[in-house]
């Protein structure tokens, strides 16, 4: 490696350096991209590149579809979505042994079609589906494991805030990955549903069968509020599917038809205008990690760094699937210290050229990451999402990891499959936007 990529090295290593003191993600980046393009680029380059880029990246039309889906997230979070597809998942299927868990799985993937962030996902649940769980006596442990990792549901199902956001940094067709990770989404699902169907028969102490009743009338009046927002989701990501508009657009008709629904439910003028000020909040936070990770970025391929290590690779006759394993390792590394947006803004601009110049297709590579990352915040010792779900029910997070692993390992499953055959999230986008590349 050359003298450049040396330099990255040390300012990449000194930037983490920074992140264990307790320093904001932010700074980190902005000081490892100064002090290396000073070095690299000297201080011309430098200061015209600190100058021009907050305007040039925060006006880019591109970056619009970030605070209209996060609106549509933080809307229909606050509108009472996920206790309406709890409430009716557990109308519909909840008699059947793990009916519960499988109706907060179900009511879940339809939360995450509109919510699109698995934190957000998982404390919702916990505060929504686990109270009911353990009234029916489920076992704690293995509720808790199941609600944190289906909380990545919303990490995969349009409109997914870590895909796009993935996209923006990658330089990739929002439309096309968001496409790409709706049959891996499903199939997670139906894996987490078929875990605890497996754990039903094994351990039925721990997932009892229940005698809910609920007639017909009761179970369809359960999708009055469902429905409309389900239709409003169609529209969107079908639009978005069938090229009649643009992501940016799909955003804000999603938004506008979540305030539709609210405003026809009667959801109070207060929990809008509080649902409002959050995305402001939310934005302000993400967009100064966005500018701060694209000058990153923009030092990182300044040095050369992702070149030279492909290099490295081929020198090494390293085969793909070994360069994933040591990525995998490393995600899961740093999974212990930064939540989803910090890893994806500090490491995509180094590992997605890897990974695709390494012989892995473009579309399946950002979905992959996106799980990755996810897989990462349930991960051992320091899962944030498992934190967040330990912090609600009052409980170790020791405990939330106990009931883990069986939902865990249909995550690293899914992981596997997507790595070996990644049809299963180019095969819908490219049947619509034919094998074009991302």
């Amino acid at each position: 490696m050359d003298h450049s990529s040396w330099i990255a090295i040390w300012t990449f290593l000194g930037m983490f350096a920074l992140l264990v003191l307790g320093v904001p993600i932010f700074i980190c980046m902005l000081a490892a991209a100064f002090v290396g393009s000073m070095l690299i680029g000297g201080p011309v380059f430098t200061l015209q590149t600190f100058a021009s880029a907050p305007y040039s990246i925060s006006s880019t039309y591109t970056f619009a579809v970030v605070p209209l889906f996060l609106l549509m997230s933080v809307l229909a979070a606050n509108c009472g979505l996920a206790q309406a597809a709890f409430d009716a998942a557990s109308k519909w299927i909840g008699r059947i042994r793990g009916g519960l868990l499988m109706a907060t799985i179900g009511s879940a993937a339809v939360f995450g079609a509109t919510c699109g962030a698995s934190i957000a996902s998982a404390a919702v649940f916990s505060k929504i589906a686990l109270p009911e769980l353990l009234k029916y006596k489920y076992e704690k442990k293995t509720s808790m494991g199941c609600i944190s990792v289906a909380g990545n549901l919303a990490s995969l199902i349009p409109p997914s805030v870590g895909i796009i956001i993935i996209s923006i940094l990658a330089d990739a067709s929002i439309g096309r990955a968001l496409v790409a990770g709706i049959i891996p989404g499903i199939v997670l699902a139906v894996l987490l549903m078929s875990m605890v169907g497996f754990r039903s028969i094994i351990k039925p102490q721990d997932i009892p069968h229940l005698d809910i009743q609920a007639t017909w009338g009761e179970k369809f009046a359960s999708l009055k509020m469902l429905g409309p927002v389900l239709f409003v989701v169609a529209i969107v990501i079908g639009g978005m599917f069938f090229g009649v508009f643009p992501p940016t657009v799909g955003g804000a008709i999603g938004s506008v038809g979540v305030l539709i629904v609210a405003a026809i439910n009667r959801v109070g003028w207060k929990v809008i205008r509080e649902s409002l000020v959050e995305t402001v909040i939310m934005n302000a936070q993400i967009f100064i990690l966005i500018i701060s990770g694209y000058i990153f970025s923009r030092f990182i391929a300044l040095s050369g760094l992702p070149e030279d290590l492909l290099g490295l690779i081929t020198a090494a006759n390293m085969s793909k699937y070994l360069l994933m394993l040591i990525i995998i390792i490393f995600y899961m590394f740093i999974g212990c210290v930064l939540e989803f947006m910090s890893m994806a803004i500090i490491t995509v601009p180094l590992v997605y050229p890897l990974l695709t110049a390494a012989g892995f297709d473009p579309l399946a590579t950002i979905v992959i990451l996106v799980l990755l990352s996810e897989i990462a915040l349930v991960t051992p010792p320091i899962g944030m999402s498992c934190y967040i779900v330990a912090g609600i029910a009052k409980v170790p997070p020791e405990e939330v990891f106990k009931g883990i692993l069986p939902y865990f390992s249909m995550s690293i499953l899914l992981l596997a499959l997507l790595i070996f055959f990644p049809q299963i999230s180019t095969w819908l986008p490219n049947l619509f936007y034919g094998q074009s590349p991302v």
